[in-house]
């Protein structure tokens, strides 16, 4: 049975925290699809939500869910990590436990939703998973391995011991280890860095056996200080610290698949009122770029972004509006155009057009020609899936469901 999703070496993995600018960036990315695979990080509801125009409650959020995702990224594979809402504010007015609620509102909507899961994770977020694994056999779970769980003298005993708890074959899970924030300030860091990375991964249990493997590291800035009119620039060290990884093939026993937080690896915080200022993030291979303008606040309002773009593209490393469209957008400000978006339409496309820099780096670095990344769009196929609490309503043996792998959707 052709697997619903191929985790390959030479693809990419972006973990995003649910945003709508996130989001949209999906239905927009230009490149390959079946080379991105996404984690979505759920947070607890209560920011505003710029689609409704007021903040969502607990129970809209998770409701909301399955429709904005398949908006979004179709009918591909997508993981989530519901630990954020994994409390009794989330749980009111479900009968089930709100990854299970997301996961079967994903599927109603026509998006495939799989679990993602840590040993951090609650004992009830476990048989949430351990139910996933038992009614949908052959579909995927991401283990998402942290620093934290590396570093514990039990980590191959735990990890283990939460294969055996979910009751899944390692060829079932997609294995992340997840740096998050990255500090290498020096080269000699770097060399450290990767040199103990490739022990651990020698040392992991079931190396050969995960159905994918995947490192997530981002050198992006956590908190980022700066004034209006400035552009400031971050040494970009994630893909170096990627790049002498891979070339380590003396100690390196399976290759994994680079990953990284897209542009945004501040912490998940509680819900609170912010006024955005006008702002572009963007990404070269080399290094990370914020520029930063006015807060959007009368009397500048949200044509303070204009300045910003000015100073965006008037920079040496700018790539020009041909490079993605989130790169035509920002060039598109230049002309003063009535719509200016807001801070969820320059997340847009700041994010659109990392993730296709992170291709077209990843294509070069593979040998892989830029052309190959892109594919024409297939008309929409309905995915049969099941989340069951009975084996009544358990899914059927059938390759229905297996069609994704390898496919791009008409998601645009």
């Amino acid at each position: 049975m052709p697997a619903i999703a191929t985790f390959r070496h030479t693809d990419c993995l972006a973990i995003m925290k649910w945003k709508q600018g996130e989001r949209a960036a999906l239905s927009t990315y230009s490149a390959s699809a079946s080379r991105l695979h996404v984690l979505f990080e759920i947070p607890p509801a209560g920011d505003y939500d710029q689609e409704k125009q007021r903040p969502l409650t607990p129970t809209e959020h998770i409701r909301l869910f399955g429709k904005r995702l398949c908006d979004a990224w179709g009918n591909r594979v997508v993981f989530i990590d519901a630990g954020y809402i994994d409390d009794e504010r989330h749980k009111e007015g479900f009968p089930r436990h709100p990854l299970t609620e997301l996961i079967e509102r994903a599927r109603t909507a026509g998006a495939l939703a799989c679990p993602a899961i840590s040993p951090s994770h609650s004992t009830e977020y476990v048989r949430a998973v351990k139910r996933f694994v038992e009614w949908n056999p052959g579909y995927p779970v991401c283990v998402r391995v942290q620093a934290k769980h590396l570093d514990s003298p039990t980590f191959q005993a735990d990890l283990e011991s939460l294969i055996r708890d979910l009751r899944c074959r390692p060829s079932d899970c997609f294995l992340v280890l997840d740096f998050r924030a990255l500090d290498a300030p020096t080269s000699e860091a770097e060399d450290q860095f990767v040199e103990n990375l490739a022990d651990r991964l020698a040392e992991m249990p079931f190396l050969h056996d995960w159905s994918g493997l995947a490192v997530a590291l981002s050198s992006f800035p956590a908190e980022i200080k700066m004034k209006p009119g400035q552009v400031k620039e971050f040494p970009r060290t994630d893909l170096s610290v990627y790049k002498k990884l891979i070339q380590n093939r003396k100690v390196l026993l399976r290759t994994p698949m680079f990953g990284d937080y897209a542009l945004d690896t501040s912490p998940i915080v509680k819900p609170q009122r912010r006024t955005p200022s006008a702002q572009l993030r963007y990404s070269t291979p080399n290094q990370y770029a914020v520029a930063k303008g006015t807060t959007v606040k009368k009397p500048f309002g949200y044509e303070s972004i204009f300045p910003v773009a000015d100073l965006l593209t008037s920079q040496s490393f700018f790539m020009g509006k041909e490079f993605s469209a989130g790169d035509a957008f920002i060039v598109g400000l230049q002309e003063r155009p009535p719509a200016t978006g807001s801070a969820s339409t320059w997340r847009w496309a700041s994010t659109d057009h990392h993730l296709t820099c992170n291709l077209r780096w990843l294509s070069e670095l593979y040998g892989l020609r830029v052309a190959d990344a892109k594919v024409e769009s297939e008309p929409y196929r309905q995915l049969e899936f099941t989340y069951a609490e009975s084996p009544s309503t358990a899914p059927e043996a059938s390759d229905n469901r297996n069609q994704v792998s390898g496919t791009k959707d008409g998601r645009r």
